[in-house]
């Protein structure tokens, strides 16, 4: 019998430290959110829905999907149906020695907002066998039709409020602080915000929150700690905004973290 709601993270040595995660899902419906770092999944079983804010589409078993930082999506899965994959954050630098070794521009690769194929082989989790993966990724994408990928949004005006809500994510924020601090109607804000972003002012914070708070699960720091070093309010509002964004309770996800060296 398949487990399902389930999630398995490691960390890893290889590729500046990258964390793989294991997942099993059934009827389970992930919000819009982003992640900081780039993210490389396979599909071993199943199918899943993604959604960006100029597509949507369904992938089935053996599908690779590579998606920027700050890429908005959102996932679900199929009535009644499992759906197991297996997932790659991996840092801008790995990214970066793609780009360079097959003569690519950075900047413009992150300007998509995903990248697409099926895998042929065996998914592998080595530094050969990642590489590979994203030149290939790459290079499809780059060339086949742009056309069919769009590029992510690039507008810059709510870059300071961006970069205000990455630096103070742990601080206490709402929408009154951000209309005194940026004087804008907080009204016009919560509109206008969510249709450049693709989220709330409030929906972008919480993401990041959850971002960050992942990266303490390696440590022993307590979780009612990662809690409020993240920014939540208390251990319940963690919880339930955690459950929603990544499947499971930090509870959960925190037992079934662990480093290791070699994969």
């Amino acid at each position: 019998m398949i487990e399902v709601n389930k999630v398995r993270t490691i960390k890893s040595s290889i590729l500046d430290g990258i964390e793989v995660k294991s997942a099993t899902f059934i009827d389970k419906n992930f919000p819009f959110h982003f992640h900081q770092c780039w993210s490389l999944a396979c599909i071993e079983n199943g199918s899943e829905n993604i959604a960006f804010n100029n597509s949507e589409f369904l992938v089935s078993k053996n599908a690779l999907q590579l998606i920027p930082p700050y890429s908005i999506h959102k996932n679900w899965s199929n009535t009644n149906s499992p759906w197991t994959y297996k997932a790659l954050y991996i840092s801008d630098d790995v990214i970066k020695s793609v780009s360079k070794k097959i003569n690519a521009d950075y900047s413009h690769l992150a300007s998509f907002p995903y990248f697409l194929s099926y895998c042929t082989s065996e998914f592998e989790i080595n530094e050969a066998s990642i590489f590979k993966i994203l030149e290939n990724l790459l290079l499809d994408a780059l060339n086949g039709d742009a056309q069919s990928y769009f590029q992510k949004n690039t507008d810059n005006s709510f870059e300071d409020i961006l970069n205000y809500l990455s630096l103070n994510y742990n601080q206490s924020i709402t929408l009154e602080m951000l209309e005194q601090t940026f004087k804008v109607n907080k009204f016009k804000l919560q509109k206008s915000f969510k249709k450049s972003i693709g989220l709330t002012p409030l929906e972008y914070l919480t993401t990041i929150r959850i971002e960050n708070s992942k990266k303490l699960f390696y440590t022993d720091v307590p979780l009612v700690e990662i809690a409020l070093e993240s920014g939540f309010y208390d251990q319940s509002h963690f919880t339930h905004s955690f459950k929603k964004y990544v499947g499971v309770t930090p509870g959960n996800y925190k037992k079934n973290s662990k480093i290791l060296q070699d994969l």
